[in-house]
């Protein structure tokens, strides 16, 4: 039986780690990133042609995590597909440490036309996607609900250095900005447990975005929107004592 599993070892580097030494999570995100397009070439879902009329994007994920990750930690990273819907394909990854699940993700994934802006299915532009029968399953990431007030906090713009291939913003830039908003030190009493990502509209280049923050105890919300009040991201985060 074909799991469909790709997988990466890595040791951390120093570029990848804060000022405590630990492992900072838009590098996590990118791995993630990087080994599900290998996994996508591998099974037949993305290929080089592609590149400049359609992507893969990321709608929604949740992350959970038993432990801080540390530079030169050496770790396992691996992912798998799921059985989807017909333009929704659910992606899991798994992270593992001297043979231990340290932490693990669960993500929804979609097909856009770069240039007309829009979901396709996989199956009109010609692509199969295989059947999955393994028994590998995540729950699917969570629905974040805001029921704590939030409070306006800055406004940033999309710049070069935020934009990816698909023409937007680069989906772990949301991370980066949000984490950036969190007082500095819960950063270093607390470590992340646990991250929500909803991405509702895509960001493009040169736009504001007004970013809202809220927070309860070790939970904290981060939300961007557009000046007309739309959301383009929401992101939940909760802090556990090291």
């Amino acid at each position: 039986m074909n799991n469909f599993m790709t997988r990466e070892t890595r040791n951390i580097e120093i570029c990848e780690v804060d000022y405590m030494g630990q492992y900072q999570l838009y590098h996590l995100f990118n791995r993630f990133s990087e080994i599900a397009t290998r996994s996508a070439k591998e099974i037949g879902l993305w290929n080089e042609e592609m590149m400049n009329q359609y992507g893969w994007v990321v709608a929604k994920q949740t992350l959970h995590l038993n432990r801080p990750l540390y530079y030169k930690d050496r770790i396992d990273l691996s992912t798998t597909i799921d059985n989807g819907s017909f333009v929704s394909f659910p992606r899991y990854y798994f992270i593992t440490k001297d043979n231990q699940e340290v932490g693990y993700c669960s993500s929804i994934w979609t097909l856009i036309d770069i240039h007309k802006r829009r979901i396709v299915s996989p199956k009109r532009i010609g692509l199969q996607v295989p059947e999955v029968t393994h028994e590998i399953h995540l729950d699917e990431p969570k629905t974040i609900d805001i029921d704590i007030p939030m409070i306006y906090t800055t406004t940033r713009k999309v710049l070069y250095s935020d934009v990816d291939t698909n023409q937007h913003m680069n989906n772990t830039r949301y991370i980066q900005w949000a984490l950036d908003l969190i007082d500095y030190n819960i950063h270093k009493e607390y470590f992340i447990s646990d991250m929500s990502i909803q991405y509702k509209k895509e960001v493009r280049p040169l736009e504001d975005v007004l970013l809202y923050l809220a927070h309860q105890q070790q939970r904290y919300i981060v939300e961007g929107k557009d000046q007309e009040g739309n959301v383009y991201f929401t992101i939940e985060i909760y802090f556990t004592k090291r």
